[in-house]
């Protein structure tokens, strides 16, 4: 026979169960009340505030003209920006081929910027701007610390670009020497004249410049410090001395040059 439990007798181990979810159902509604006053004491403190960005690779423009185009700045929420959407705006900043940002930590921010190298300025009629590795034509902010050669000419765009890749295929021990480009007056060329730091003048077609620059270093040995002039490698090698050129050294030749420009100078300002 089975046994009757009486309900009088289950009503305490019920109203124990009960309690215990009561209690349960109490401490989740805490924790969650906690949980949110936790967030909101954190999203007011400045715990969640911007405390460093990091900016690499900065060369054509400055830190704060980056920090304004990722609408970043120190102080703002961590959490107040979108990382894709300041990528995608540094992305399209002009001079700039790739760009990455990335929260750091819980107050960090670090911004990797991979603009296309400035490999040359270029005299605009007295305004000097950039020559980018693309061939593209930058005008800077400000004047960027970057020791590179100075063009005159190529104003023509595809001329230009190819000068721009074939310094970019240069050796940089060669690269490092070149002082100045011209582009030569005769019309229906691809002549090209460099100057070069180390006193040397060289004539090279545009199109072969970077292949025929490559033995540079050992034409030079090959003239054992004998005296300067200009090298052609247009077609073949050729060296002849400033004097057999000019007649007298090519420095004196600069300087009576220098001299001619300034008395034009002074009669203009007479004038």
């Amino acid at each position: 026979m089975e046994k009757v439990i009486d309900i009088e007798e289950r009503i305490p181990s019920m109203r124990k169960k009960r309690r215990k979810r009561t209690n349960r159902k109490f401490v989740f509604i805490l924790l969650v009340f906690v949980i949110i006053l936790l967030v909101l004491l954190y999203f007011q403190s400045q715990a969640s505030k911007i405390d460093v960005v990091k900016l690499n690779g900065a060369v054509l423009h400055d830190k704060d003209f980056y920090l304004k185009q990722a609408g970043i700045e120190n102080g703002d929420s961590i959490w107040g920006f979108s990382v894709e959407g300041a990528t995608e705006r540094l992305r399209s900043v002009e001079g700039v081929q790739e760009a990455t940002v990335s929260r750091k930590w819980f107050r960090d921010v670090d911004i990797t910027i991979e603009e296309w190298r400035p490999i040359a300025w270029i005299d605009q009629k007295g305004q000097y701007d950039l020559i980018l590795e693309d061939g593209e034509i930058f005008a800077p902010d400000s004047d960027p610390s970057v020791d590179i050669p100075i063009v005159n000419g190529f104003e023509d765009e595809d001329e230009r670009k190819l000068l721009a890749s074939q310094l970019v295929e240069l050796d940089d021990s060669v690269y490092q020497l070149v002082s100045e480009i011209r582009e030569p007056d005769e019309a229906d060329t691809d002549r090209v004249i460099l100057y070069m730091n180390d006193g040397y003048e060289v004539h090279a077609s545009l199109g072969t410049l970077a292949d025929k620059l490559s033995y540079y270093a050992e034409i030079v040995n090959q003239l054992n410090g004998s005296e300067k002039g200009v090298i052609d490698v247009e077609v073949g090698t050729y060296f002849t001395p400033y004097s057999k050129l000019y007649g007298t050294d090519k420095d004196q030749v600069d300087e009576e040059n220098a001299d001619e420009e300034k008395g034009d100078d002074s009669e203009s300002e007479n004038e």
